[in-house]
């Protein structure tokens, strides 16, 4: 039977041949489609794609901090500097308000207290032209003409005066200027006297010899005292009349009695008598001239040193009176009168002076105040 039959052994191969087929088989397996190989290879792409993204995403992204970080920096300097100029605006802008307000708080008397004299020197030039009045349309002219330097725009060229009805003709001779009131900034008013002199023609009555009565026309003079307030307006500009001059009647000299206060009067001779020892050797220094430097070891404070420098001479001193101080020890209130010699004209004439000294012991006293002296009003 076929099925006990022994089977033929394959004939053995080449050993060579078994070799070849094995390269063969190999190289034709490397040249199969492999889709595991193909799978990791694609998976091993997108690794590599996904690093060298991140790798470009890491530089872009320290490029845009960096970037950041240098717009910030400029932006915070910006800022920082133009807070800077902000904040030296805004305290220039509180310096001015400041100063703003403070003009604005200081007394309105101590206004323009620079430029009083000038307001005087303008007031009267003014005054110079508006009372010299001289009948006749030439003189009439040239006073317009003189005044228009002083008038505001929009006032009477003749500041007032009607010429059709001049009877003569007035001059100036001279001014004073009793005060200056200072309204606001910009306007005072200045009251001024002024002395005139005034000329016309008057008829006089008269009879001749042969009894008949006669008119003859004559020149008369009279002095006369006006007074005027004026109103001045300043500004960087100068200055300018603003309103035609006002008469006013002065008010009378008042009638009052002055006394001294004889309270806490020192009764204490030989105090009096060193008080007045020290002040005439002062006074004796305080008149000579070319000694004014000497004045200054008088005083306590040597910026208070005062010196007449040999415009007058020293006379005598008389009626000194020693006060103590009620509530400083050592401080006396001197009051006394001095005679004093004008060098030029031998005229002697009496001032009265009110001093506070102070002794500092061993009889020395120094000057604390020199001024007129206080009177009580009754």
């Amino acid at each position: 039977m076929k099925k006990w039959q022994k089977k033929k052994k394959p004939a053995p191969k080449d050993p060579s041949q078994g070799i070849k087929e094995k390269v063969k088989d190999k190289v034709s397996t490397s040249k199969k489609y492999m889709p595991n190989l193909l799978k990791k290879d694609e998976k091993q792409k997108e690794k590599d794609q996904v690093i060298i993204k991140r790798a470009s995403m890491k530089r872009s992204t320290a490029t845009t901090i960096g970037r950041v970080v240098m717009i910030g920096s400029i932006v915070i300097v910006a800022l920082g500097v133009f807070s800077a100029f902000r904040h030296n605006l805004v305290l220039s802008d509180l310096e001015d308000q400041v100063s703003a307000q403070q003009q604005d708080q200081s007394p309105k008397k101590n206004q323009n207290t620079q430029n009083l004299a000038a307001i005087e020197y303008f007031t009267t030039q003014f005054i110079r032209h508006y009372t010299s009045i001289e009948p006749g349309e030439d003189k009439q002219k040239e006073r317009e003409e003189a005044l228009q330097s002083f008038l505001a725009t929009g006032l009477d060229k003749d500041a007032g005066i009607d010429y059709a009805n001049i009877p003569g003709s007035q001059h100036y001779e001279n001014s004073d200027v009793v005060s200056i009131k200072q309204k606001d900034d910009h306007i005072s008013d200045v009251s001024i006297k002024v002395h005139v002199t005034s000329t016309k023609e008057v008829e006089k009555k008269s009879k001749g010899k042969d009894g008949k009565e006669k008119v003859e026309k004559k020149k008369e003079e009279k002095k006369a005292t006006l007074y005027y307030v004026v109103r001045v307006y300043e500004d960087k500009n100068g200055y300018s009349v603003i309103d035609l001059p006002q008469p006013y009647i002065p008010k009378p000299n008042q009638r009052v009695t002055v006394s001294e206060n004889e309270e806490n009067k020192n009764t204490d001779a030989v105090v009096t008598n060193e008080v007045q020892s020290f002040l005439t050797s002062f006074f004796k220094t305080y008149t000579a001239k070319d000694r004014s430097d000497e004045t200054k070891f008088f005083f306590k404070d040597s910026s208070k040193a005062q010196s007449l420098n040999g415009l007058m001479n020293y006379k005598a001193m008389n009626n000194v009176a020693v006060y103590e101080k009620k509530l400083t020890k050592g401080q006396y209130i001197v009051r006394c009168s001095v005679k004093l010699e004008q060098p030029d004209t031998g005229i002697q004439s009496n001032h009265s002076y009110e001093f506070i000294i102070q002794n500092d012991g061993q009889d020395k006293f120094e000057i604390l105040t020199m001024k007129p002296v206080s009177y009580d009003i009754k």
